[in-house]
């Protein structure tokens, strides 16, 4: 065998060994990490948090940390909104200082009628994740009222060149109406765009 065979042979081989410890190491890190997921335990909460379902339209954040705050002091509120529209999903999560009030506010106001809707209050066990510590949960969203944009896009000052475009696309579509009525053995005239043009 040829030295230049021999050295491909040994290159080939060498990356394939660099391959595979890489692959190896690659899936020690994946157990080492699982491994420590599993090896840590869940802390026991130390604030009250309760899940608040069925919310009436309008109800924002001010207004229900409002109303619960005659149960203790309220640390925090949640409520999950549309990405879309910014709207309230109807569902949040209220957080106390107080553990103990959460099952006291829970209970009272589970089933309570609001603006016509029964709401659906429990209280959040400690194997359920902390609402409040979720990625991207303190992001804020804006509500963009896309028909208003829409509205004010085609009402904007259009350039020369637009209107030009514009015009040529109208005569352009004209014109296809009437070769296809002329195809279609219809005789028929209409003054149309074109004698705007010349008047």
């Amino acid at each position: 065998m040829s030295t230049k065979k021999t050295q491909k042979v040994i290159g080939k081989t060498q990356k394939i060994v660099e391959k595979q410890s890489q692959e190896s190491s690659n899936k020690e890190q994946k157990i080492k990490t699982k491994v420590n997921r599993l090896e840590q335990q869940p802390q026991e909460r130390q604030n009250g948090i309760i899940y608040v379902g069925h919310l009436p339209y309008g109800f924002v954040e001010e207004g229900l940390k409002e109303y619960f705050t005659q149960f203790g002091d309220v640390l925090g509120v949640k409520l999950f909104r549309s990405k879309k529209t910014n709207r309230v999903q109807g569902y949040g999560f209220v957080k106390f200082a107080d553990k103990e009030v959460a099952p006291i506010a829970a209970q009272a106001m589970n089933g309570y009628l609001m603006n016509g809707k029964k709401l659906t209050v429990n209280v959040l066990s400690e194997q359920h994740p902390d609402p409040f510590k979720y990625k991207h949960g303190n992001q804020k969203l804006f509500f963009i009222n896309w028909s208003e944009k829409a509205v004010e896009e085609s009402n904007k000052e259009k350039s020369n060149e637009q209107i030009v475009k514009e015009v040529q696309k109208l005569l352009a579509n004209e014109e296809e109406k009437r070769l296809k009525l002329k195809e279609l053995g219809i005789n028929y005239t209409f003054p149309g765009f074109k004698e705007q043009l010349k008047a």
